[in-house]
């Protein structure tokens, strides 16, 4: 079986070269990479003209559409989906290969760990702090390629940036497919370096998936989905009562994020701004309720 490896980038060229080296050094032999360029306005044609890769530049059209670009110009059987702040291991592209010789309808979704400093790619061990329940994370996810046309391939004309990953995950679920969760084949996630200025940067994204999660609501109205969303009157009322957004924007959480790291805690650092990062998710929320005039129930 043929692996392409589609990744979408936008303006990731400081960090490209660095993850393409690792990302092209697959040590399975019948695959292809296959290099989205999401309208780019740095240098990442440059950066990836380097590299034996399928290079495809688009207009910006969000994540969703850059990955419907990417199936669509794969030839492999197996769409192996990693995303271009991933450091990967040379084997991983096997190890999902491996699985989806044994299995037909399956969604393979491996695990990640959570870095800030691109040095502790490969390093970092997995903890309890990177366990995910999402299975269908786009950094280190893979599907044949005959079951993501038979969904439709990603919603870009709802999602563009958030929830689309599990919005795909769930119509494969209903169309058959079963999720596999394999304990090998770890990648390594660059979080940024968490200067002030990239933890609000996280922070923004929050509040574009809080306001994305009320649109996966609706789309998909049911329990699960709620529980999913959190977006519910019971867990806004609950944010409100344990979040504090002005707090997590002042100098003081910054410097308490410093010290963690100066003392070499890098995990725990990594764990209290994705804590905080709720605030915003439920801030997006908020927003977007306020905006459509929708009431949860």
């Amino acid at each position: 079986m043929k692996i392409s490896i589609v990744m979408p980038v936008y303006n990731r060229a400081y960090l490209l070269e660095k993850v393409l080296t690792h990302l092209t050094n697959q040590d399975y032999a019948n695959i292809e990479y296959v290099i989205v360029d999401d309208g780019s306005t740095d240098n990442t044609k440059e950066v990836v003209k380097n590299f034996p890769v399928n290079y495809i530049y688009q207009p910006n059209g969000g994540c969703a559409s850059a990955r419907n670009t990417g199936i669509r110009n794969a030839s492999g059987d197996i769409i192996l989906f990693v995303d271009s702040d991933v450091f990967v291991p040379k084997n991983l592209a096997s190890i999902h290969a491996k699985y989806h010789s044994k299995f037909d309808k399956v969604i393979v979704q491996g695990q990640l760990v959570r870095i800030i400093d691109i040095n502790d790619a490969f390093k970092t061990k997995f903890s309890i702090y990177d366990y995910s329940r999402s299975f269908f994370d786009t950094a280190n996810v893979s599907v044949k390629k005959k079951y993501l046309i038979e969904v439709s391939g990603f919603d870009e004309k709802i999602f563009k940036k958030g929830w689309e990953d599990l919005d795909i995950g769930l119509r494969l679920i209903k169309n058959g497919l079963k999720v596999k969760r394999i304990k090998e084949g770890y990648v390594w996630h660059y979080e940024g370096n968490y200067t002030k200025e990239s933890i609000l940067d996280f922070f923004d994204d929050r509040i574009r998936e809080g306001r994305a999660s009320v649109d996966f609501y609706r789309k998909y109205p049911t329990f699960e989905v709620k529980m999913m969303t959190m977006a519910s009157p019971f867990f806004l009322w609950l944010s409100d009562k344990i979040y504090n957004i002005e707090f997590y924007k002042s100098q003081k959480f910054f410097d308490k994020i410093n010290r963690l790291i100066e003392k070499n805690e890098k995990t725990k650092a990594i764990a209290k701004v994705r804590l905080a990062g709720y605030a915003f998710h439920f801030e997006g929320i908020k927003q977007k309720l306020k905006e459509d005039g929708f009431i949860l129930p």
